[in-house]
Order: structure tokens, then C-alpha cells, then sequence
């Protein structure tokens, strides 16, 4: 009894909701706007439908060329994106040695510091060696 009962609300909700729905269609053409834009793309549907079942072959051909200019167009964004991805990996590896480079040229800038400081003071010591002797 429960299971035909919930069909019953069931079936009397679809009707209501249909209902409900020509009603605000209906409600919808009373706009003389509303009535001419219906008007406008029904006939301009029809003609679009007319013209596709006369020309059946030309759509077909148009989609397989869309369909293909597409796969071509898809391919060079791989293509693409494959050749960024391998500059971003070469710039990336090319930032790793520079940063190196910077690094071992610190070093060795202070290295030649450090000579320059201890040449400036043997300097300095010889002088003094001289000045006294």
C-alpha cells in the first residue's frame, strides 16, 4: 500500500510540475517581446535545420575540419608547452651553475682578499723591518 501511495505523490508532483510549467510558459507569451523573440529564433532554427538536411555533406565536412583544426591546434599547444617546459628545465639548471659560479668566485675573491690583506702586511712588516735596520 505505502509503495503505490509514494507512486501516487510521485505521479501527481511530475503532473503538478508540468502544469506549473505551460502555465508560466503561457504566462511567459503574453510579452509581445517574449512572442517575437520565440518568433525570431524558431524561424531562424528552421532555417539553419533546412539547410543541414539539404546540404548534409557540407556540415559533415565543416565538423571534420573543425574536429581536425582542432587536434592540429591541441598538438602545437603540446608542442609548445614541451619547449617551455624544456627552457624553464635549462634555466632552472643554468640559474643552479650560475648561482655555483657565484659561489666558487666568493670564495676566491676572498681567498685573493686574504692575500691582498697578508701581502699589505708583510709590506707593512718589511717596511718597518727596513726602516729600523
Amino acid at each position: 500500500m505505502s509503495q503505490s501511495y509514494q507512486g501516487g505523490n510521485q505521479n501527481k508532483l511530475f503532473k503538478a510540475v508540468l502544469i506549473g510549467g505551460l502555465a508560466g510558459a503561457l504566462i511567459s507569451l503574453l510579452d509581445r517581446g517574449t512572442r517575437e523573440s520565440i518568433k525570431t529564433s524558431s524561424k531562424r532554427a528552421g532555417s539553419v535545420l533546412r539547410d543541414v538536411k539539404n546540404n548534409p555533406s557540407y556540415y559533415t565536412d565543416k565538423w571534420k575540419q573543425t574536429v581536425d583544426d582542432t587536434s592540429v591546434l591541441m598538438k602545437e599547444v603540446q608542442d609548445d608547452i614541451s619547449t617551455l617546459s624544456e627552457k624553464f628545465n635549462g634555466l632552472k639548471e643554468s640559474s643552479v651553475e650560475a648561482f655555483n659560479l657565484v659561489k666558487e668566485t666568493q670564495h676566491d675573491l676572498k681567498e685573493i682578499g686574504s692575500k691582498v690583506v697578508e701581502a699589505g702586511d708583510e709590506l707593512s712588516g718589511k717596511d718597518e723591518d727596513t726602516m729600523t735596520h
